[in-house]
């Protein structure tokens, strides 16, 4: 069975509300536990059973700060070290290579002193002889590999041991099984004998001992927040029928924590609600939801354009809002994210760039309502997004080239951050508070503006809807069938330019979608492409084509070329609204050259082959370009143009098109007509005066 607008509402609602039974916010009601310190108590309250009393935020903190300040810091032997040592040792011993050796000791001394390197003139002696060299280096690498793959600890630890990270394993090492800085040395020089061998060694382990133990920085970090994690939560226990509060009893920081600790129990049990109550609950969101929906659609069919109140936009919409309450729904009772990290921005930008900003702007106010109830009537974080969505739409609204959700995301940000360190300095939050709400919201911007660049062009593709910035893909002169048109039907491709131009300024006077309009009169003749040599702007010799044929098979060609339009459309891609237009632009006219030629020729006829298939046109946006069309041709056919006769034209036009019937079913008032009639003229009048003039001819009919 297929369902009808207000079906799809009622079922939207229904399964919203499901979807809230499931959750079932309303299943605790804990508003007679909330106290604020200092506060006078208005009631008793005593234990409904015995329950757990857990440390507030801040002596928890307190704890978790102080069990992390006992936490030992945990070394480590740094390898980098080791390998900077080894080569501050092979940089000295390149100074005493074959060609320095020549030199005098007393140069070689210098240019190391030079690099940063002090020895004695007597070491710098043994050096330069390369047996005593070569054995000095093998034995001091051996060595040092030995001392540093053991570690010097830091000068002054003030514990005897320490806890050292080896081979992916922790252990605590006493200090009397690691070297000092000074036990290295004394080590390194203990194995050599000869006092001049010593003392050689002696400054060297001066320049290349280093302390390699080092803080291992993220174990420790680790170690802390294991810390914090065994830090108990509890502080004591409250038995049942015990008394909490008593009446008149002012409220300290002790029953304070009580009452928080009790209202934390009651949300794990979950027992304070009947499943009645909690059903009764799902049925008033329902017959809120229910009423919200049938309001947004008829505001939409008041304000807006007949396309947005099809059944196939109820459709988006709906689904759009049944994904808002499944985003809160998984992000608040599946996740357990903080509300602030839920992307509420999503699906009124969604809207606002799949339809209009206006249409945003009051999708935003049922956003608001669906989001605050699925957070059981949490107001601030919905709050908080409603204002940046606003400032966010007006940034849109003035984004007159393709969207860049790039500087939209800045945009956003900016907005919610003002609007969130506001109401947070009102609340006297402190700094730290600020820069998580901060950091949440700058989350939940990027994924919302993520999912929307993901989103957008697959619905628009998929549903061929004339957004934004689909249409200004569509103005691009690289469009390939705008190019193709430029080609090959020159002659329309230039008429189309120019109802363009009009279509688009009579829409923009009346409020009408004028984007649309200009990117309908583009593409309004494509038809014409299948047979460009019957239609006179392409082709001047087209008479002779259509004088071998009968005036109906020239009609027929004629009025074909809209069903060709549709199909070539359709295989373009090209938008619904726009398809629309191009099958109403001519309405049920008259194809009159023709049936005037019939008709002196005494010919019988079918008056149904001399007129168009219609429809009329549906929209304002299909009347604008009709009215563009006929004026357009039928000014560029005259043989004097002045702005008197543009004038007569205009309101020629507009009236034989009232008096056909052909606006009858176009949601245009005759105001509305006097406004395109004023905003064509300077136009044309702009595009013919002075110009060369045309052989008169009735081309604006075909």
């Amino acid at each position: 069975m297929k369902l009808n607008k207000n079906q799809v509402i009622i079922v939207t609602a229904l399964f919203v509300s499901l979807l809230l039974f499931i959750s079932n916010p309303y299943k605790l009601s804990l508003s007679k536990y909330n106290f604020s310190l200092g506060q006078i108590s208005d009631r008793e309250i005593i234990a409904p059973f015995d329950f757990n009393i857990f440390k507030n935020s801040a002596n928890l903190k307190a704890d978790q700060d102080k069990a992390a300040a006992n936490t030992h810091q945990i070394y480590r032997v740094s390898e980098n070290l080791k390998f900077n040592a080894q080569k501050n040792l092979d940089f000295i011993f390149q100074h005493f290579n074959i060609s320095q050796a020549k030199n005098d000791t007393l140069t070689i001394r210098n240019k190391l002193r030079q690099n940063g390197y002090e020895l004695s003139l007597k070491s710098v002696q043994q050096l330069v002889e390369l047996s005593s060299r070569q054995m000095i280096y093998e034995y001091l690498t051996v060595e040092l590999s030995r001392i540093f793959n053991i570690g010097i600890y830091p000068a002054n630890l003030p514990a005897s041991s320490i806890k050292l990270s080896r081979n992916n394993e922790t252990k605590r090492y006493k200090l009397d099984r690691l070297y000092s800085i000074d036990e290295a040395k004394t080590n390194l020089i203990s194995h050599i004998s000869g006092t001049n061998k010593k003392q050689l060694i002696s400054e060297l382990a001066e320049i290349v001992l280093i302390e390699n133990i080092v803080i291992d920085k993220e174990l420790t970090k680790q170690s802390k927040e294991e810390a914090k994690t065994k830090v108990s939560l509890i502080t004591g226990k409250v038995k049942k029928n015990e008394m909490i509060l008593d009446k008149n009893q002012k409220i300290t920081q002790i029953e304070l924590d009580k009452l928080e600790s009790l209202k934390q129990n009651l949300q794990e049990t979950q027992n304070e609600k009947s499943f009645i109550d909690a059903l009764l609950s799902s049925l008033g969101a329902f017959m809120m939801l229910v009423l919200l929906l049938l309001f947004l659609r008829f505001l939409i069919s008041q304000i807006f354009p007949e396309e947005y109140s099809s059944f196939s936009s109820i459709i988006i919409i709906c689904v759009i809002f049944l994904g808002t309450a499944l985003i809160a729904f998984v992000a608040n009772n599946l996740l357990k994210v903080p509300s602030l990290y839920i992307p509420m921005l999503l699906p009124v930008l969604l809207i606002s760039v799949l339809y209009d900003i206006k249409l945003g702007l009051i999708y935003s106010l049922l956003n608001f309502l669906l989001f605050a109830l699925c957070l059981n009537w949490n107001f601030q974080d919905p709050l908080l997004y409603t204002l940046t969505a606003v400032v966010g739409l007006t940034i849109l609204n003035r984004m007159k080239k393709q969207q860049n959700y790039y500087h939209l995301t800045i945009y956003l940000f900016l907005a919610f951050a003002i609007f969130s360190i506001a109401i947070s300095l009102t609340k006297f939050e402190d700094f730290a508070v600020i820069g998580s709400n901060l950091l949440s919201g700058l989350t939940s911007i990027i994924i919302a503006m993520v999912s929307l660049s993901v989103l957008t062009p697959v619905i628009e593709r998929k549903l061929n809807m004339a957004t934004k910035q689909i249409l200004l893909e569509l103005l691009d002169f690289d469009n390939p069938l705008l190019k193709k048109i430029s080609v090959a039907i020159p002659g329309t491709y230039h008429h189309a330019l120019i109802v363009g131009n009009l279509a688009e300024s009579a829409a923009e006077a009346i409020g009408a979608n004028h984007l649309l309009t200009r990117v309908a009169s583009y593409y309004h003749d494509i038809g014409k492409l299948e047979n460009a040599q019957f239609f006179i702007e392409n082709n001047p010799d087209s008479s002779q084509l259509h004088g071998k044929l009968l005036p109906n098979q020239s009609a027929l060609l004629i009025k074909k070329h809209i069903n060709d339009g549709i199909a070539l459309a359709q295989k373009y891609n090209l938008p619904r609204q726009v398809i629309h237009i191009l099958q109403q632009h001519h309405g049920t006219g008259f194809i009159r050259y023709f049936l005037n030629k019939v008709k002196e020729e005494n010919l019988s006829f079918d008056e149904s082959d001399f007129c168009y298939d219609g429809p009329k046109p549906q929209s304002k946006e299909a009347a604008i370009v009709m009215i563009a069309d006929i004026v357009e041709s039928t000014t560029k056919s005259l043989h004097e143009i002045e702005p008197k006769i543009i004038d007569k034209v205009i309101r020629d036009t507009v009236n034989n098109l009232i008096y056909e019937g052909q606006l009858d079913e176009a949601p245009i008032t005759l105001a509305e007509l006097d406004k395109i009639k004023k905003a064509m003229a300077p136009i044309l009048n702009g595009v013919y005066n002075k110009r060369i003039e045309y052989p008169k001819n009735d081309n604006h009919i075909l």
